[in-house]
């Protein structure tokens, strides 16, 4: 194993020199040397210790990026393709800012908390957590945070990056009226977050168009893959009632796509089906899934962003951003509707 020692042997120099240039202090070594430690780095195949140069730049580098399981049956988030696309963009802005990503897949705040100052994280992007924890955790990790679809209030101790969830639901609202569908029920897996929002938008819309609108036209399913098919199933008759579905998610949305053909209904003839997010599986469906389009991507770069500005101490801000709806064949018009 090559040893710093080695590389200063080899090039003629302290290994303190050398020290300084593998550990980001070449402004103490003159332009010449440097390239020559650079490349004897690179003839001989130096390879840092990481600990090392967490002691001597007195940070981490490593940015926490936590992520709790979804539903009760514990299955895991990453289950889900938002989620798995969402870290690998996370991951992806991360390393273009020279750190490392921490994945805290964990479900126990104090768990999260005892991690974050075990490796001394320089920050954390906290990923679809509910209020209460976001306050607990920032309150005790003393870290520079980012939070993503969380709904704070008044809160702003923090910067919080979401989707327009709440327009999000009200425009799909509004398409599914101006398609004719009246009778329309809204599925999801939670009564709180993004999820209540798009149901709270959704509803705007339907009272907006003086459309009654009841419990019975939101329909919660949880658990697994397994438990959630076997709901549906269990809501075949209320689902039989409705002439279009609208998915909290994509995924739900098309899991349902097997159900519904199995109950004998045919997607859009018998049945329209619209999602939310615009997951690349939304355009591989047969038929293709309407749905409203989030920039995932832009959402995980501006995390990155917005924690990176607070990690030096600069100021930054909330953000919201935009949905917008993308039609494909998996809803159809019944009729004409004039919106209000």
């Amino acid at each position: 194993m090559v040893r710093i020692k080695d590389i200063a042997d080899h090039v003629g120099v302290s290994t303190a020199t050398v020290s300084n240039v593998i550990h980001g202090k070449a402004q103490r070594v003159s332009e010449e040397t440097r390239k020559k430690i650079e490349a004897a780095i690179k003839e001989m195949g130096y390879v840092p210790s990481m600990s090392g140069l967490m002691l001597a730049q007195k940070r981490s580098n490593v940015i926490g990026v936590i992520l709790t399981g979804k539903n009760a049956s514990g299955e895991p988030a990453l289950a889900d393709p938002y989620y798995s696309l969402l870290i690998g963009y996370l991951d992806r802005y991360i390393r273009e800012k020279g750190q490392y990503m921490l994945l805290l897949s964990l479900s126990d705040t104090e768990e999260i908390i005892q991690q974050t100052k075990s490796w001394n994280l320089d920050g954390l992007i906290a990923c679809d957590l509910q209020t209460d924890r976001l306050h607990q955790l920032h309150q005790l990790c003393d870290k520079p945070m980012v939070s993503l679809d969380a709904y704070l209030g008044d809160r702003s101790d923090y910067i919080n990056i979401m989707t327009d969830d709440f327009g999000g639901g009200y425009q799909m609202g509004n398409y599914l009226l101006s398609m004719g569908h009246r009778k329309i029920l809204m599925i999801s897996d939670d009564e709180h977050g993004s999820s209540r929002q798009r149901w709270l938008g959704f509803q705007k819309a339907l009272q907006k168009n003086h459309v009654p609108v009841s419990d019975r036209q939101h329909l919660l399913i949880t658990g697994g893959y397994g438990e959630r098919m076997a709901q549906l199933k269990q809501q075949q008759g209320l689902i039989r009632e409705q002439t279009a579905l609208f998915f909290s998610s994509d995924l739900y949305a098309l899991e349902a796509f097997t159900i519904l053909r199995d109950m004998g209904l045919r997607i859009p003839e018998d049945i329209s089906v619209a999602g939310f997010s615009d997951l690349l599986y939304a355009d591989l469906a047969q038929p293709k899934l309407t749905t409203m389009h989030q920039d995932i991507e832009q959402k995980a770069q501006m995390a990155v962003d917005a924690l990176s500005c607070l990690i030096k101490g600069k100021k930054t801000r909330d953000w919201i951003l935009p949905v917008k709806l993308v039609e494909r064949g998996s809803v159809r018009r019944i009729g004409n509707w004039e919106l209000l």
